[in-house]
């Protein structure tokens, strides 16, 4: 029986602090669609630093009370330009990062879906 791909919640972030970090990008929320946000209002993009295996390019970390937590997951490549992807909670929640500009980005959150297959999301992803 296949699975029905969920409706995402859409979150769109706009980048602060721009230019001040080298290899860190701070976002804070600017909307959120479909549902109250399960990611914080404040987004941590950290450069790969390869000190883990999995050699994702980038690292999420979320904002909880005054500090930053440690990584979320890392984001990983696909084959479309200014997309990555990532999970949470061991691949109970897919993520796809859309960098729409130099200073927006817009996480799709998957709550309690997780698929390999691109094909299945990217029409959400590409409205």
């Amino acid at each position: 029986m296949a699975t029905q791909t969920p409706i995402p919640i859409i979150h769109t972030y706009k980048e602060v602090n721009t230019g001040k970090y080298k290899s860190v990008k701070h976002f804070e929320i600017a909307e959120v669609e479909n549902s109250t946000p399960p990611l914080s209002k404040l987004l941590n993009i950290s450069k790969n630093r390869n000190c883990a295996l999995s050699m994702p390019d980038y690292w999420l970390k979320i904002r909880q009370a005054n500090k930053w937590s440690k990584c979320i997951t890392g984001l990983f490549k696909t084959d479309f330009k200014n997309i990555y992807k990532g999970d949470v909670n061991k691949k109970q929640h897919l993520l796809i990062f859309k960098f729409n500009d130099t200073d927006t980005l817009t996480v799709y959150y998957f709550k309690n879906y997780y698929t390999q297959d691109f094909s299945k999301v990217l029409p959400f992803i590409n409205q």
